[in-house]
C-alpha cells in the first residue's frame, strides 16, 4: 500500500539497542493531483493510491509570516498541545542517529476515539536559501506500547516544505498520507483529511505571527 510511493524503511526493534535509518520521505513523483477544495491563500489536492480507499492529500499554501518565524512554529513540537488542533499529548521518546528524533503523538479528533502513533522526525534546512523541510513516518516500535481505548495509527507519512518569498512571507507544501484506523469509512476519513489541513494552516499561522511580534 504505501511501497507505492514510499522506499523500503530499515527498521530495528529495540529502542533501547537500535535506531531506525529512513530515506527522504516525500510525495512520488506525478502530476495526477486533483484539486478538492480551496480557501484563503491555500488550495487542497488529493491523489488516488492504488490498493487502498485513502487518498494523499497535499495542500499548497502562502503563510503571512516570514519563513524562520513558521519553521519555528512547525517546529516547536513540545507546545503542540497549547496551539495544534487535537493534540492531546506529546513526548519525546529521544534521537535517531540520522539525526531526527522520535516523537509520541496522542490526538483527540471530534467524533471518534483517540489515536495515538509515533514518528520518526527528520529536518533539513538551508538558511543561506530560505528552504526549510520536514518529513516524518510511522516508527511505533520506538514509542509506548499500545493503550487500551486508543486506537494506533500504523499509517503516518508526510512532510512540510518551506520556502521564503521576496515579500518576507512563506510559501509553503504540507503533504500527508494517513490512515486514521478504527471502523471509519474511508470517504468519512478522506473528508477529515482534507479539512483538518485548513485547521493545521491556521494553527501554525497563528502561532508563526505570535513569534514574530
Amino acid at each position: 500500500m504505501v511501497s507505492r510511493f514510499l522506499p523500503a524503511l530499515a527498521l530495528l526493534l529495540s529502542l533501547g539497542t537500535a535506531q531506525a535509518d529512513t530515506v527522504r520521505i516525500e510525495p512520488a513523483p506525478g502530476d495526477n493531483w486533483r484539486s478538492a477544495s480551496n480557501k484563503g491563500q491555500a488550495e487542497v489536492f488529493t491523489r488516488e493510491v492504488p490498493g487502498t480507499a485513502i487518498r494523499e492529500v497535499k495542500m499548497v499554501a502562502t503563510i503571512d509570516a516570514p519563513v524562520v518565524k513558521v519553521w519555528e512554529a512547525i517546529s516547536d513540537i513540545q507546545h503542540y498541545p497549547a496551539f495544534m488542533p487535537y493534540i492531546d499529548d506529546i513526548e519525546i521518546m529521544g534521537p535517531a542517529d540520522n539525526g531526527g528524533q522520535y516523537v509520541y503523538h496522542r490526538v483527540d479528533p471530534p467524533l471518534v476515539s483517540k489515536r495515538d502513533y509515533t514518528l520518526l522526525i527528520v529536518n533539513e534546512v538551508d538558511e543561506e536559501s530560505g528552504s526549510y523541510y520536514r518529513y516524518w513516518t510511522q516508527m511505533n516500535q520506538f514509542g509506548p506500547e499500545p493503550k487500551k481505548g486508543v486506537v494506533r495509527l500504523v499509517i503516518c507519512d508526510g512532510s512540510w516544505a518551506l520556502q521564503g518569498t521576496e515579500d518576507g512571507r512563506t510559501q509553503a507544501t504540507y503533504w500527508v498520507y494517513t490512515d486514521p484506523g478504527g471502523k471509519i469509512p474511508s470517504w468519512l476519513a478522506n473528508k477529515a483529511n482534507t479539512v483538518g489541513l485548513y485547521d493545521v494552516l491556521k494553527a501554525i499561522e497563528q502561532r508563526a505571527t505570535e513569534l514574530a511580534q
